[in-house]
């Protein structure tokens, strides 16, 4: 009789095993789906590399301190972890994943004796650094997620760069665009996106049909589709900052310096833009509410990008990242994040 039972619990264990093991490997190869409204970081960002990407209170970041490895930092910035050691840039993240074009090609600097096995693409990762899955390992740029789809740029061998779409699960691949645009926003069965080589008009794709047309003729640049407008860099009136209503009525000049990039804090109230005249150079935000201008940061700066509390922005060389509460204070500090996976808190070097 015990000889029996020790049978049965010898087969119910070694059953117990083998489902959890079938489970642990169902789940590692599944792919887990958004809603379709999901959305993995601004438009905004996007334009300005995607270095920055919330989630919940995490932030995600390519780190420059550290040759563009993906980190993750709390929302308070004061603990960070490694999550890549892939140098990572147009961001995006959901619930379950982070999605990233990885530029391994472009990393100067070597902090560890790690292999790094890709170079170029477009990938996934889970929040915790595990199960890299690859879309492409073609030369990829402004990836952006919308729902359960990938639209990035990617180099074609006849038309160079163009814009495709993937699905998240890797089960579809398109070419949409045969030209190097940037997607400006996913609605409906719709992509938007101003053209690049033959025009500056807002186009919009059906994704059903998968036609295209011009909306809005016109030289925008870099549109953001935010609440009643469309804000854009007007390349006909010297990179002039421009709004107007979404129909492409009452344009209005916003600033009437040159500016090389911009972006728009989430709630709506600022407006961050880098002014590049020959003599000016600078940061500056606007308060969109009385459109009141204000000097940040004297010198050149690009990459502008903005989390729910935070504003981001890197020197021209990129060897200094620097931050600002969105709504806040207009006060510059150094983002000091690590060079290792140590967790630290940034030390703040006032600068205004």
């Amino acid at each position: 009789m015990a000889k029996h039972i020790l049978r049965v619990l010898l087969a119910l264990t070694i059953l117990t095993a083998v489902a959890a093991a079938g489970i642990y490997y169902y789940n590692l190869d599944r792919t887990y789906y958004n809603s379709d409204d999901e959305i993995g970081n601004t438009a905004g960002n996007i334009y300005n590399g995607g270095l920055f990407c919330q989630q919940d209170d995490k932030i995600y970041f390519s780190n420059n301190n550290a040759g563009g490895r993906l980190f993750v930092t709390n929302d308070t910035l004061s603990s960070f972890q490694l999550v890549s050691n892939s140098k990572a840039v147009y961001i995006n993240a959901d619930d379950d994943y982070i999605y990233y074009v990885q530029a391994n090609n472009t990393k100067e600097t070597s902090i560890d004796d790690s292999i790094v096995y890709y170079n170029t693409g477009a990938y996934r990762i889970k929040h915790n650094g595990s199960n890299l899955t690859a879309f492409t390992a073609d030369p990829s740029a402004y990836l952006t997620l919308k729902g359960n789809y990938l639209y990035l740029q990617k180099y074609n061998v006849d038309y160079g760069l163009c814009l495709y779409r993937y699905k998240i699960d890797k089960t579809e691949e398109r070419l949409l665009v045969k030209d190097a645009v940037i997607p400006t926003k996913a609605e409906g069965d719709y992509l938007y996106y101003s053209g690049r080589s033959k025009d500056l008009n807002i186009h919009s794709l059906d994704l059903l049909s998968y036609t295209t047309h011009p909306i809005l003729k016109g030289s925008y640049l870099y549109p953001i589709y935010f609440e009643d407008y469309i804000y854009y860099i007007n390349t006909k009136d010297n990179n002039s900052l421009y709004r107007m209503n979404k129909d492409g009525s009452e344009p209005t000049k916003l600033v009437s310096q040159h500016c090389s990039t911009y972006n728009i804090t989430n709630s709506g109230k600022y407006l961050y833009y880098q002014v590049d005249n020959k003599k000016t150079k600078g940061i500056h935000r606007m308060n969109l509410s009385n459109l009141k201008d204000e000097l940040m940061l004297s010198g050149e700066y690009k990459q502008i990008n903005i989390t729910k509390d935070y504003v981001f922005f890197q020197d021209t060389d990129g060897s200094n990242t620097y931050y600002a509460v969105a709504d806040g204070d207009a006060l510059v500090n150094r983002f000091d994040a690590p060079t290792s996976a140590t967790s630290i808190s940034p030390t703040p070097a006032a600068t205004k």
